[in-house]
């Protein structure tokens, strides 16, 4: 234990000793996302936390990791957890308190008196009020009883018979039937929700007020609470944080941004706003970078903020920068150690360089340390779609929408694409637009209902949306080359010529580049235009690499049948006479290389069984 670790830990002990049970959970808290591995961290926690679920759990983790524990197993046996263990019960004499009455006196005790005339005046007023309800009964004037069948005491009359009157129908909606949570088994872990930095406001109570929603994930009041705090104190870069942190959790990213950029505003060198600024631009492909930016300055700023150098990792992967996204391997190993999250992140390393079953392999691992982490079946729905199995991505993508609490669009443009690849288009427009409606300028929510207005066919729908994208991020590749691409089924090959001559400019990458000379020369072959074979040739000049199979198969296959002599290229494309074959335009869809099974009832780690 290093000895910082110590000075918190006693921190954390005294302010609990104390009665301040909310600075001793934020100290312990932030122990136990350091080293998980202390019996005595979890032990203490078992003190702060506000449920008995959250208490048992505690005490468990405290046990598994110091079975000898009395303190621990005492405390479960008092939750009756555990049977009752005579050796741990305190000692009778150990119990005794040392204390005596003092002696005392004989106590007269005044002869009691009874209030007759009370009594008398409640005996009268009971019986007249009985002799009143049954003669209201019997008489049928109240209104009440008028124009009803009433029965004579000790008379049996017929029952009477109602007309049937109309009832209301009601259509229940049908419910999705979700996987079973792989944790169900387990006790209720504790998941905190992270604090990144906190500045005690103890003049503002509704500062205090506004962090003990924050943790119990109220967003709604921990923002009702944030914003009256500010009144008070408006220059405060903290509270403007963890208020762009609550709309961050409930999407209201305008809201979250302002406030973030309003941290920054009041002091440049505070580090979390320029993180939670990266988080919001990692949200979007045309942002990465603005992104990096951000996170670069907040390592600088706070060397010692892990989630960051994670964060930036992740964003250098994002951007196809394996290289910087390996330096930072080390650094979140050091600050995290031993969180399943470094797992994910060599995961998605070993994703972008199409290792499959390694980024499995790596998921499998964050599982083993803790099965309740959400962003572990996230990361499996989204290897399977990458591998080309998106059917297989709807269970566990299902699992992280039934338990994740926070906003996260990434997440419910992989659950669309899960329901379409299952034929759920229904569920997957219903999602999209879900998503739209709380953010209208999110260009890849359009993006994406494109995409499933495609595959149902409906071609104009498509276009639109895809329209409407590259409108919110007109620097954006793929919203200019998909929107190329939806003019082929209106049977508009000059219009996708054209906008795809318009990518040309905002390709970042051989890959990129080669996407829009294949998508150019489809649309020039559809023209009957022999300038097609310029952009054929163009590709295949390119790095191997980056030109998919399907790509280079349609390339040499129009190479081959139509040119046997490069002629020479006119400025501008028109229309010839000549006659061919087109192939199908269609967007290629990439092979299967794995066919990974999961299992929903799992009683100690996921079981997935990837085979080539």
């Amino acid at each position: 234990m290093t000895t910082a670790e110590e000075k918190m830990f006693q921190e954390a002990r005294s302010a609990i000793e104390e009665g301040n049970r909310t600075r001793g959970k934020d100290l312990l808290t932030r122990l136990l996302k350091q080293n998980q591995g202390n019996p005595d961290y979890w032990l203490w926690m078992s003190a702060v936390v506000d449920s008995i679920k959250e208490r048992r759990y505690c005490l468990n983790q405290t046990l598994k990791l110091d079975p000898q524990n009395k303190l621990a197993r005492r405390g479960l046996i008092m939750l009756g957890d555990l049977p009752a263990d005579e050796s741990l019960a305190i000692p009778f004499e150990a119990q005794k308190r040392k204390w005596q009455l003092p002696p005392l006196g004989p106590v007269e005790k005044p002869a009691p008196k009874v209030p007759w005339l009370k009594v008398g005046l409640s005996f009268v007023g009971l019986v007249a009020v009985i002799i009143l309800i049954v003669w209201a009964i019997q008489s049928n004037r109240l209104w009440l009883f008028r124009g009803r069948n009433m029965a004579a005491f000790g008379t049996a009359v017929p029952t009477p018979t109602y007309p049937a009157s109309p009832t209301t129908t009601i259509t229940l909606t049908p419910r999705i039937i979700e996987p079973t949570a792989p944790w169900n088994i387990l006790q209720s872990t504790y998941t905190p929700t992270p604090i990144y930095v906190f500045t005690p406001h103890p003049i503002v109570e509704a500062f205090s007020i506004a962090m003990r929603n924050y943790q119990r994930d109220n967003w709604l009041e921990a923002i009702k609470y944030f914003n009256q705090a500010l009144q008070s104190q408006k220059d405060a870069p903290d509270i403007y944080y963890h208020l762009g942190e609550a709309y961050f959790q409930i999407g209201e990213l305008r809201n979250a941004l302002t406030a973030y950029e309003e941290a920054i505003n009041i002091n440049p060198d505070f580090a979390p706003g320029y993180y939670g600024r990266a988080k919001i631009n990692l949200l979007r492909e045309d942002s990465i970078e603005l992104a990096i930016e951000d996170l670069l300055i907040s390592v600088d700023l706070d060397p010692d903020n892990g989630e960051a150098y994670l964060a930036l990792l992740q964003a250098y992967v994002k951007e196809g920068d394996i290289e910087s996204a390996r330096e930072y391997l080390d650094d979140v190993e050091i600050l995290l150690p031993n969180t399943p999250l470094l797992d994910l992140a060599k995961g998605r390393i070993a994703l972008s360089e199409n290792e499959f079953n390694l980024a499995i392999d790596y998921t499998e691992k964050a599982l083993e340390k803790d099965l309740t982490l959400l962003d572990a079946y996230k990361f499996l729905g989204e290897i399977f779609q990458v591998s080309g199995n998106p059917k297989a991505s709807l269970e566990p993508l299902l699992i992280y929408a039934r338990y994740n609490t926070s906003f996260d669009p990434e997440a419910e443009i992989l659950l669309s694409t899960a329901y379409a690849a299952n034929d759920k288009f229904e569920e997957a427009i219903n999602l999209l637009n879900e998503i739209l409606e709380r953010d209208p300028t999110y260009d890849e929510g359009f993006t994406q209902r494109g995409v499933i207005y495609t595959a149902m066919e409906e071609y104009q729908k498509a276009f639109e949306d895809y329209a409407q994208a590259f409108k919110l991020a007109p620097k954006s590749f793929k919203a200019c080359i998909t929107l190329s691409e939806a003019n082929f089924p209106l049977k508009k090959p000059g219009n996708a010529y054209q906008q795809a001559s318009e990518c040309q400019k905002l390709a970042k990458n051989d890959r990129e580049l080669a996407h829009m000379f294949f998508v150019r020369a489809i649309a020039l072959e559809e023209l009957k235009n022999d300038v097609a074979q310029r952009d054929w040739e163009r590709m295949l000049e390119l790095d191997t690499e980056a030109i998919l199979p399907e790509w280079k198969a349609t390339a040499e296959f129009y190479l081959n049948q139509y040119y046997t002599a490069t002629p020479s290229p006119s400025e501008t494309p028109s229309p010839t006479s000549s006659t061919r074959t087109v192939l199908p335009t269609t967007t290629p869809t990439k092979t299967q290389t794995i066919k990974p099974t999961m299992t929903s009832s799992i009683t100690a780690t996921p079981t997935i069984t990837p085979t080539k």
